[in-house]
Parts: C-alpha cells; sequence; structure tokens
C-alpha cells in the first residue's frame, strides 16, 4: 500500500493505465470560493499512443448529482467536456437493481466496451451502485473512485466490496471487486454538511474500536465538528487500518470479519426505515449498532477495567449521536422494537445455519468475529442500551 502524507494521496501502488492512476497536487493553484479540491485530471482523459493516434480506450463518469453545479465552476470542467457523464442522486434508494440498469443501459447506448474506464466521483452509494455496475457490465471493466464524502474515503472505497440492496435487504447482492485506483482529498471534506461528516467519523470510531486503541484515545476527545482536526492524518490512520485488515483477507473469510462491528444492527436499523419510508443515514445506524454491540461486550468480559472502557466508549458515542439536530432519527432508532430488528439480523450475509454471528469487542483496540448472538440475548441488550 502507497500512502504519501499529503492532502492528496493514492491508497495503492500505481498501476499502468491508459488513465491516470494518482491525482496530482495543485492546491497552490485555481484556488476557488468553494474549496473544492483543486487536482489536475488532465491524466484521466484519453492518452494519445506512442504513434500519435488516441488511445481507443475511453472514460465514462458516474458522478453524485450534488456536484452538478459545484464541478463546472472548478478544474473538474475539464473532465465533464471532454468525457461521457451519468448524473446520479446519492443516497441509498440509488442502491436498486433499477439505477443498476439504468447505468448500463447509459453504457450500452454510450458505447462503452470492456477496455473501457468508468470514473466514480462521490459518496459510499454512489460507489457502491458505480462499482457495482463497474464489475457487472460486460463481465467487469475498470473503474476508478474518487470519494467525496468521509465514509467513502474511509470505508466504502477500500476493500473492493461493492453491492445494491435486493427485497428490502441491504447489500444483499454484490461481488468483490478492486478499483483499478482510489484517490483521496481530503479538501472535499470542506463542501459537507455536519451529517454526513458524522457518517464517515462513524466507520473511523469503528476501525479504531476493533484495531487501534491509540486512534480511539484520540478521537474521543474530539467531534467531527471540531475546526483544529488534522483530516490528513485522522483519514490517513483510518484508512491505514482498514486496508491492512483488507490485504490479510480480501475474501472476508475470517479477520475481515471484524469491519462489520456495528453494522449486523445497523444494517437491520436501514432495512426497516426503508420499509418505514424513514431517512436513516448509514453512519447513523451503525452507530446505534456499535452502542448495542458496546453493551453486548461489556457483559462478555471478565475485567471491570476493560468493561468500563468499553462502557465508556459507548456513552461517547451516544453523545455524538444525541444531540438536538438528531432528536428525530435518534428517537425513531431507539423505538422500543427488537423483535423487528431480529427479524432482519436473521437475513445477515454473516449467518451460518440461521445462526446470527456477530462481532464483540475484547476490550478497546481487539475484537473477535462469529460470536453467536440469540434474539434474547438480543433484546435483553438493546433494552439495556437504549
Amino acid at each position: 500500500m502507497l500512502l504519501h502524507q499529503a492532502t492528496t494521496w493514492a491508497l495503492r501502488p500505481p498501476r499502468l493505465s491508459r488513465f491516470a492512476t494518482v491525482l496530482k497536487q495543485s492546491m497552490t493553484q485555481n484556488q476557488n470560493k468553494q474549496n473544492l479540491p483543486s487536482v489536475s485530471l488532465a491524466n484521466f482523459l484519453p492518452n494519445s499512443t506512442q504513434s500519435g493516434e488516441v488511445s481507443k480506450s475511453r472514460g465514462f463518469v458516474l458522478c453524485d448529482e450534488a456536484f452538478q453545479t459545484l464541478l463546472p465552476a472548478h478544474n473538474y470542467k475539464e473532465l465533464l467536456l471532454k468525457l461521457p457523464v451519468h448524473w446520479i442522486r446519492a443516497g441509498e434508494h440509488c442502491k436498486s437493481i433499477e439505477k443498476a440498469q439504468e447505468v448500463w443501459r447509459w453504457l450500452e447506448a454510450s458505447r462503452a466496451d470492456r477496455f473501457d474506464t468508468i470514473i466514480i466521483i462521490g459518496g459510499g452509494t454512489v460507489m457502491d451502485l458505480g462499482a457495482f455496475v463497474a464489475s457487472t457490465y460486460k463481465r467487469g471493466v475498470k473503474f476508478i473512485l474518487i470519494p467525496t464524502t468521509l465514509l467513502g474515503m474511509v470505508d466504502a472505497s477500500i476493500g473492493g466490496k461493492n453491492g445494491i440492496n435486493f427485497n428490502g435487504v441491504k447489500n444483499s447482492i454484490g461481488s468483490f471487486n478492486k478499483p483499478t485506483d482510489v484517490a483521496v482529498d481530503v479538501e472535499w471534506l470542506k463542501t459537507l454538511p455536519p451529517k454526513e461528516l458524522l457518517n464517515g467519523w462513524m466507520e473511523l470510531t469503528k476501525h479504531a474500536l476493533i484495531s487501534n486503541a491509540v486512534l480511539w484515545d484520540d478521537l474521543q476527545n474530539k467531534s467531527p465538528y471540531d475546526e483544529s482536526i488534522d483530516w490528513n492524518r485522522i483519514v490517513e490512520r483510518g484508512t491505514e487500518i482498514k486496508q491492512h485488515i483488507v490485504d490479510s483477507d480480501f475474501h472476508e473469510q475470517g479477520e475481515r470479519k471484524l469491519l462489520n462491528f456495528g453494522h449486523t444492527v445497523g444494517h437491520a436499523l436501514e432495512s426497516l426505515a426503508a420499509r418505514e419510508g424513514q431517512a436513516l443515514d448509514h453512519g447513523f445506524a451503525v452507530g446505534i449498532g456499535m452502542i448495542a454491540s458496546l453493551y453486548w461486550s461489556a457483559q462478555s468480559v471478565d475485567e471491570i477495567s476493560k468493561q468500563n472502557s468499553i462502557l465508556e466508549a459507548a456513552v461517547t458515542l451516544k453523545s455524538l449521536l444525541k444531540t438536538n439536530e438528531n432528536c428525530d432519527t435518534w428517537n425513531w432508532c431507539i423505538q422500543g422494537r427488537p423483535q423487528q430488528l431480529w427479524h432482519f439480523m436473521l437475513k445477515d450475509k454473516k449467518n451460518q445455519a440461521s445462526t446470527v454471528l456477530d462481532i464483540r469487542l475484547l476490550e478497546i483496540g481487539s475484537a473477535e468475529w462469529d460470536c453467536p448472538l440469540t434474539q434474547i440475548d438480543f433484546e435483553n441488550i438493546w433494552n439495556r442500551a437504549f
């Protein structure tokens, strides 16, 4: 893994291709009032061959429509003027077979072939959809990820997972497929509303709790809204944790399961929210899931000091999620209906032989996977936690 301490870095060593594999830093140029990352995208355009002819390999851009008004004012305009662009409205609703078909039809109508590259610009849901489409179109085409949210940078862009929701179940259709490259620029974070920072912060917190007590010590005394945060340092540390785990277990047969900490309950909440038409962000749902898992973890360890540290972490997460701004979402999530959540937890991808298998902490910075959880235990844990 190659990580440069700079505002923009590549998560993987550059590979030879007809498109740029690393976004080049140019923050001293083209500064603009919108604080968008000023990076050179010239190399994402088709290169000329040695004979001087234009390469036949082309790029196709799949982009979050939230940037439709921002990008043209920025030097991304070069990319959008010279390459075909398809706009996607971000959110869980875009992770559907209908949206995948829409993008497939666009690629087919644009005569994209298996030698072309899809450049995906957006947050986690747009990248999940885009990577799924790229992995299935023509049995797989190359794709590059440019995450524009904190969650996208520290989680969705790393690890090669992609997928869509199906039949009311989160991420039930998808594959493992690595992008050609990932380009991260923390300047994107200046464009985000507070709730998007909170979403990514929950995934950063997850990385720390399962694998890095030192990072947790740093995060628990901060909030995603602190102006003094060194985002370069925080994002780099978070991505290093996930990349290390993924490198050791790409297809999630063992250690990578730890990255699902808080996600069994979180995904159940998201599925229930979708059924009821309730707005619920992924990071917020995972935060609620982690609180429940922390209470479960605390009752499973013997040392009082470890129990206290784990419960203190739960209190920290509650203080981040239970705010005036998030009051309605918090209250909807913690309603006394663990039986309904259990219905969706039984459909979780990690389960085996109809047994719910989840992740719990051994202590801060260390966790175990494939821990059986019964409905009675879950309901008791839920009632204690909330």
